[in-house]
């Protein structure tokens, strides 16, 4: 009786149990996606790639990640919008994957499981992410020079010579980008961009100051040092060049602070920079180079910033004496290891006023006198050692008879100097050493003759050669001897120059570079 009673049951469930699963194997075939196509409600990033294939799936995207590099993204920069492309700053989207997960959703499982998970699908969606990169390189170099490029850079104050006086102008204040913030900004909007419009960004900007004001640089007003030495007007070149480098360097103002380099100032030394060839020392020997003389402008700026007792940061002794200034005076230019550099060290701007006139030239240093009244202050030159040049220093020229000879370079007298500053205030002396200097002695230069003589021809041979020609041989006068007087270069005393505490530049053994003397 009992199995009658469950037998029906069984066979009802049974009914049952066969008709779901046809229901789920027809209602799975009616969702199931092909096997070459990804099933409904699957999303790369935000682009619905249901029911495509993955070449169809990859064209879509490829084309969506071309219009989201082609965005723009405009950026403002105190009022000024400056724009750009997402694909300038290297912008790049890599679905890597998804792609391939996608087609496999609703097809891993077993019969039931893959029904499930694809209904869950279209009623959930599944998102995989498309991973988007871009240059921080290209961004930083958008943000300083593209974004930079619309601020306002403060201008300082200027400093002029006008009709023998000192005239200011107003200086401005402006802005500055703040790099490193506004990278920031832009980093934050790409992140988080939802669509395909222009991204905005409003750039991070900073008040610039102005270093120098029209208060600040009025104080420039005093006359704190000043120089000037004699150079030969009839040397047109050397002359040329003095008077080129004196106008490179006029109405330079230096800042507090700052230091302010000869070199740099007067470079380069190329007739394109108006210069021309002049003597210069090189080796021990006076030779023509562009810019010789420009030594002189150096050496009378130096003496104008001992007198206005400014920071002297590096000067270097010429090899050999000038004529000029005294020994340890001078200021030697050569290369990019002699060079005179001074630094402002005090609270306002300093001005350099230069120029020549009448076979003279002049600098004078402007800036705020801070000096006392009763402060005196001078300077001696005082030579601790004299070298003597030597023997002659002899070439032999086989063009030129024996009886020849002439000077090419006289004798320079070589010196150990140094320099003294002597202050008196408040009715007391102090004598401090300002640097010291080497000149190296070189011997007088000497060219004699050094031809061998004809043999005289024979009596017979002469008779016979004026009875071929029938003229009398050609007498041929002696030349006269040129050597010019051995003489020896000493230092030209010439006033001394007000100065400040400096160490000399040790001078190398061998120069590497022509002094301009």
């Amino acid at each position: 009786m009992r199995k009658q009673r469950f037998g029906p049951a069984f066979l009802v469930l049974g009914i049952m149990f066969l008709m779901i699963a046809a229901y789920v194997v027809w209602a799975y075939e009616s969702v199931k996606p092909a096997s070459d196509k990804i099933c409904n409600g699957v999303y790369i990033d935000n682009i619905n790639i249901s029911g495509m294939t993955k070449e169809e799936a990859g064209k879509v995207l490829q084309a969506h990640i071309e219009k989201l590099t082609a965005q723009t993204l405009e950026v403002d920069v105190n009022g000024q919008i400056v724009s750009t492309t997402l694909g300038a700053l290297g912008y790049k989207g890599d679905a890597g994957d998804a792609i391939e997960q996608a087609l496999r959703v609703g097809k891993e499982g077993g019969l039931f499981s893959n029904y499930a998970h694809i209904k869950a699908v279209e009623a959930e969606n599944v998102v995989f992410p498309l991973e988007f990169s871009y240059s921080e390189k290209k961004v930083k170099k958008f943000v300083k020079n593209q974004c930079g490029k619309k601020c306002t850079n403060a201008v300082d104050a200027k400093i002029k010579m006008k009709n023998g006086k000192l005239v200011y102008t107003e200086s401005k204040d402006g802005v500055t980008i703040d790099t490193d913030a506004t990278i920031k900004s832009i980093q934050e909007a790409l992140r988080t961009q939802e669509d395909t419009g222009p991204i905005r960004v409003s750039a991070t900007v900073l008040l610039q100051k102005a270093t120098v004001d029209r208060e600040l640089a009025s104080r420039c007003n005093d006359k704190l040092g000043t120089f000037s030495t004699k150079f030969n007007a009839g040397n047109i070149g050397r002359s040329k060049n003095v008077a080129n480098a004196a106008r490179l360097i006029n109405g330079t103002v230096i800042k507090p602070g700052e230091t302010f380099s000869v070199h740099d100032a007067i470079s380069p030394m190329t007739e394109k920079n108006g210069y021309y060839a002049a003597p210069s020392y090189s080796n021990g020997q006076v030779v023509d180079s562009i810019g010789g003389g420009v030594c002189q402008v150096s050496t009378t700026l130096y003496n104008a910033v001992l007198m206005a007792e400014l920071e002297v940061v590096e000067r270097s002794p010429h090899s050999m004496v000038v004529s000029y200034v005294e020994p340890s005076m001078d200021a030697a230019i050569a290369g990019d290891y002699k060079d005179l550099k001074f630094r402002n060290d005090s609270d306002v701007p300093v001005f350099i006023e230069g120029g020549t006139y009448s076979g003279t030239i002049y600098f004078n240093v402007y800036g705020e006198e801070t000096r006392s009244a009763d402060r005196k202050v001078k300077f001696e030159s005082e030579v601790t050692e004299t070298i003597e040049p030597g023997a002659d220093k002899v070439t032999y020229d086989k063009t030129k008879p024996s009886s020849y000879e002439a000077v090419t370079q006289e004798a320079h007298i070589g010196y150990k100097a140094v320099l003294w500053k002597i202050v008196t205030e408040n009715g007391e002396t102090e004598k401090t050493q300002v640097n010291s200097s080497t000149y190296q002695a070189e011997p007088r230069y000497v060219t004699r003759g050094a031809m061998t003589a004809t043999p005289t021809p024979k009596k017979d041979d002469k008779d016979n050669k004026d009875k071929d020609d029938g003229k009398k041989p050609k007498e041929t006068a002696a030349p006269s001897r040129t050597a010019a007087p051995r003489q020896t270069q000493k230092p030209k005393e010439t006033a001394a120059p007000k100065a400040t505490d400096a160490p000399a530049t040790p001078e190398p053994t061998a120069a590497p570079a022509t002094e301009l003397q």
